[in-house]
């Protein structure tokens, strides 16, 4: 009893929401159901734990509070509004049901969060120990094929954790600015070597999986550390010394990657070089098209939308003359243009407030250039570059780490005003 009186049931439930996407697909074709189940049973359990210590409805009061919260409540109100305008009702229920189970979970996220001594030092360290487990899975499978010299340029079997490497990539490159933090909060050098190793073996493991939206994270998280050190008021060889300890091993990855691939014109200065808006590119074609197909679809409906989780339906129409074989498109690679026709006008404003309230926490009382602060920030314009270009808000690997994410700046923005 006295063991069971020092575990932190918090610290649990926390963890268990964030290893939702280590699960095993059971032989599933989309692991992605079992995920949402999971974190299903999981927001339940933080729903009976939370009534039993009796401080649902003090946790209530706290979080009507938070404007980024009845924001998304607000989204999510539209969206169940939205299914008597849905074509597939069935189908506009699946989807609500994800909405509704991020919306819990970053409700309990918040709840729990408070129960915790230093919880932005938990969740960074839960964070950190994602990273190094979804590097470990990625780097596995690299590792053996360069033993065997059959190394593959952007492979699923290097997805890792993900069903995607394009997830993948984004999933590693979102947790760079805090390796980059942690550069800052920790002075021994041993530290420092082992942090420059997950460096070098996050953008090398990008590299390969060749995501130019990660390429361009990569370059936001680099720019998010200049900014830190212009500001900071740490001596010029200090800001030396950081910059070498960061830049170094991207360097060397970057090389690597050059040595393995450059002879099949796939690495990662070839692959980034490609990066721009030429429609002769297929994918920048493809996802071009598809923004136009949401627009047109915004301008007939501009107030109801589609219903929420319908826009697949109505693309195939829009996107019939240019499917390839029997591949259908599901998403629009692009969540803002996909909630602006499946929800119209009203929904997409609903969303971006809670983003908006998100974010304005970080310039809160001016104290943006708390260290922290700026690389919250910088991990954030990742997600919403990614938001941009493909479709997390369908992914539980995405959308946990949005939760984390704005936990962690929620916390933070307590701390440092209390």
């Amino acid at each position: 009893m006295r063991l069971l009186k020092k575990i932190s049931i918090e610290k649990i439930l926390l963890t268990l929401f964030m290893v939702a996407y280590f699960i095993p697909n059971f032989l599933t074709t989309d692991r992605i159901g079992n995920q949402w189940l999971f974190l299903s049973t999981i927001i339940f359990l933080s729903f009976a734990y939370i009534s039993y210590k009796k401080s649902l409805i003090q946790s209530i009061e706290y979080l009507v509070k938070d404007k980024s919260i009845v924001w998304y409540g607000i989204f999510i109100i539209w969206s169940i509004f939205s299914i008597f305008f849905s074509l597939n009702k069935v189908e506009a229920l699946v989807t609500l049901n994800q909405y509704l189970t991020v919306f819990f979970c970053f409700i309990f996220f918040q709840i729990l969060s408070k129960k915790i001594k230093d919880c932005d030092k938990f969740i960074l360290n839960l964070l950190f120990v994602l990273l190094i487990i979804e590097i470990c899975l990625s780097l596995n499978p690299i590792i053996k094929d360069i033993e065997n010299n059959i190394l593959v340029f952007r492979s699923m079997k290097y997805s890792g954790a993900a069903a995607n490497i394009n997830i993948t990539s984004f999933s590693l490159v979102y947790k760079l600015p805090f390796l980059f933090y942690f550069f800052e909060k920790y002075r021994k050098t041993s530290i420092k070597i082992f942090l420059s190793l997950l460096v070098f073996l996050t953008v090398f493991i990008i590299s390969i999986l060749g995501t130019r939206g990660a390429f361009i994270g990569i370059a936001l998280s680099i720019l998010t550390l200049f900014y830190y050190l212009i500001v900071s008021d740490q001596t010029l060889s200090y800001k030396i010394k950081q910059l070498s300890w960061t830049l170094m091993p991207i360097i060397f990855a970057t090389l690597l990657n050059i040595s393995f691939l450059s002879k099949k014109n796939n690495d990662i200065i070839t692959r980034a070089s490609s990066i721009n808006l030429s429609t002769n590119d297929g994918s920048v074609n493809q996802r071009i098209r598809y923004y136009k197909h949401c627009l047109t679809q915004f301008y007939e409906t501009p107030f109801t939308g589609v219903g929420i989780g319908n826009w697949k339906l109505y693309s195939i129409d829009y996107d019939k003359k240019d499917i390839n074989g029997f591949v259908v498109l599901y998403h629009a690679h692009n969540d803002f243009l996909q909630i602006l026709s499946e929800l119209g006008i009203f929904g997409v404003i609903f969303y971006l407030l809670f983003i908006f309230y998100s974010i304005k926490k970080l310039f809160f009382n001016r104290l943006f250039n708390h260290n922290l602060n700026i690389f919250l920030f910088g991990s954030l314009l990742i997600y919403l570059l990614d938001s941009s270009l493909n479709f997390p808000i369908s992914r539980p690997i995405s959308q946990l780490f949005l939760v984390a994410l704005l936990t962690l700046i929620s916390v933070n923005e307590k701390r440092i005003t209390s």
